[in-house]
């Protein structure tokens, strides 16, 4: 008995030292302020590095292309030991230029994500950098999304930027990465934004280690290193001139560059059921199934899955997505929300992270919630108008005459091109009915919510065995001459404090891909034919499919079942 009482006092002692062990691991969190002050210290020291050093301006352009987060983001950490002329590292040189050097080295300590952003902002774009001629100066991202901009030269001098602003000059911005979590000796130190994406199935992957500290994307949806089939079309010529979406009717005459492409999206199945007079398209799809041709039993197919194909707003108010310090602006005066005024100009962070949850009724409850995160500029959601501002100074502002400015005067509405996949819709397994819930993810807060989200859907049972398939098979065309069973599901969906609710929508399986096709003159459409009998002007037609698609509040989400194999 005095034996198990030592033992147990031991282990007592042991577990109390390796406590205080884990207390004192913890890194101190910073105040807003000393997170301000380390940004001013590194911009400062870049500034004045981007001056002096034209090949440090191409290896920032160049990384900054790689987009390795989905963004134009360097990680300062990343790529601070990388050589950038004979003999000295981008660590190195960013010293040299700094008026403190342990200064410096606090700030670097003090922000384990400290990156530097290439925004796109008029006039200018990582793309469009000649690193020869144009140096940038330092913008530090600010706290608020009210709080005017700073901005250093390599003199160190600094300029207040109003907010509502955009540069058109170019500019890079000092920011802290909220798409990167990163530990310091195996201690989270931003655990809530990890907990909330992890929840998401999206996988955490770790990608880098320095000394004490190691680095995962936020979610896997962030991981520019790894390229996929299933990433976001970044180019909408891409696009196929024989889709024409209710919610974009006008894609293939509004562009000439987009109507000389002549690849196919819609994929030839859908255009079959179609043209075969079919009102459940996904039954033929799907099963093969043709009523018109006496075909009324057929298995699955498991080549095809359902994908989110394009994404549209419905109206011209960017400010509905647009809350947090990290999104970008739109006009000079916000727009539809009075009650917060201010807004931060698009070039601080040009990316949104618009997530949908698919929420697919599973019948036996099993991967029943499906999370999209789409990394979405500005620019991929509207074409915007500029117009200069006047460069007398505001009362109680500096004088910003010496360089140019300005602010957004309007913009329109236009289509994103994605090609999401996400599941083979399998009657037999999951519901009729699939819920769409849109919203715009805010990393910045570390503050969680939740919402709970109920959906009754109705399963087919008009499936059976069948010897010469081997399986089980859909009898009938639609739910047959079966009873249907009726199902709630309830879900409980979380998210961050900030984010925005854009709207939920509803897809069900019977609900037609195609509502009707079009005739439109060859020459609109991208057609490389000549015309017949010598004439200069169109002798024949061509068609335009015009899509159904899933209204989500302001947004409009185009989902299509698309072959997976062939």
């Amino acid at each position: 008995m005095k034996n198990k009482i030592y033992y147990l006092a031991i282990l007592a002692l042991l577990l109390s030292c390796k406590k205080e062990i884990k207390q004192e691991s913890l890194p101190p969190i910073p105040s807003t302020n000393e997170k301000q002050d380390s940004k001013t210290v590194f911009s400062k020291a870049l500034a004045s590095a981007l001056e002096k050093e034209p090949d440090l301006r191409l290896f920032i352009k160049n990384e900054a292309l790689k987009q390795f987060d989905r963004d134009n983001d360097v990680l300062f950490q990343m790529v601070k030991d990388e050589q950038i002329i004979p003999g000295k590292t981008f660590h190195q040189i960013l010293s040299e230029n700094a008026v403190s050097k342990s200064e410096l080295e606090d700030a670097i300590n003090t922000l384990p994500t400290l990156t530097i952003m290439v925004p796109e902002v008029v006039n200018f774009s990582p793309k469009s950098w000649n690193v020869n001629t144009e140096i940038p100066q330092v913008a530090v991202e600010p706290v608020t999304n009210h709080g005017d901009i700073y901005l250093y030269n390599s003199k160190g001098e600094r300029e207040k930027v109003p907010s509502g602003l955009i540069p058109g000059f170019p500019v890079v911005v000092v920011k802290e990465n909220e798409r990167i979590n990163v530990s310091v000796n195996n201690v989270d130190i931003a655990p809530n934004s990890s907990r909330l994406l992890k929840n998401e199935n999206l996988p955490s992957t770790k990608f880098l280690t320095k000394k004490n500290l190691k680095f995962s994307f936020s979610s896997e949806a962030f991981n520019g290193l790894k390229k996929s089939p299933s990433n976001t079309l970044k180019n909408n010529l891409e696009m196929s001139l024989n889709k024409t979406s209710r919610i974009d009717p006008t894609r293939v005459f509004s562009d000439g560059t987009i109507a000389n492409i002549g690849t196919k999206p819609l994929d030839p199945l859908i255009i079959e059921a179609f043209n075969n007079n079919l009102d459940w398209q996904r039954d033929y799809i799907y099963y093969g199934l043709n009523p018109n041709a006496g075909i009324n039993k057929g298995r699955f197919n498991n080549k095809v899955q359902e994908h989110i194909v394009a994404i549209r707003m419905t109206d011209d108010f960017i400010s509905r997505i647009q809350d947090s310090p990290d999104e970008p602006a739109v006009y000079e005066k916000n727009i539809g929300r009075p009650e917060r005024p201010g807004t931060i100009p698009a070039w601080t962070d040009g990316y949104f992270d618009i997530r949908i949850s698919v929420l697919l009724n599973a019948r036996n409850g099993i991967g029943s919630e499906k999370n999209i995160i789409m990394n979405v500029k500005g620019s991929d959601l509207y074409d915007f108008k500029f117009r200069k501002a006047d460069p007398s100074p505001r009362p109680g502002g500096n004088n910003y005459a010496a360089n140019s400015y300005y602010y957004y005067d309007g913009l329109t509405p236009k289509t994103f091109y994605v090609n999401e996949p996400i599941v083979a819709w399998d009657l037999e397994n999951y519901g009729s009915g699939w819920k769409f819930i849109v919203t715009e993810y805010d990393l910045s807060t570390q503050e969680e919510d939740t919402r709970t989200e109920s959906t009754q859907s109705t399963f087919a049972t008009n499936f059976e065995y069948n010897f010469t398939f081997g399986e089980n098979v859909k009898v009938g065309y639609k739910f047959g001459s079966t009873q249907q069973t009726t199902s709630t599901h309830t879900y409980v969906l979380k998210t961050s404090k900030g984010s925005d609710d854009i709207g939920v929508g509803t897809l069900i399986f019977g609900d037609p891909i195609i509502l009707k096709k079009e005739q439109v003159p060859a020459e609109n459409t991208g057609s490389t034919r000549p015309p017949r009998g010598g004439s200069s002007g169109p002798s024949y037609t061509d068609y335009n499919y015009i899509t159904n698609d899933v209204k989500c509040g302001t947004m409009y989400v185009s989902v299509e079942p698309r072959l997976t194999t062939r």
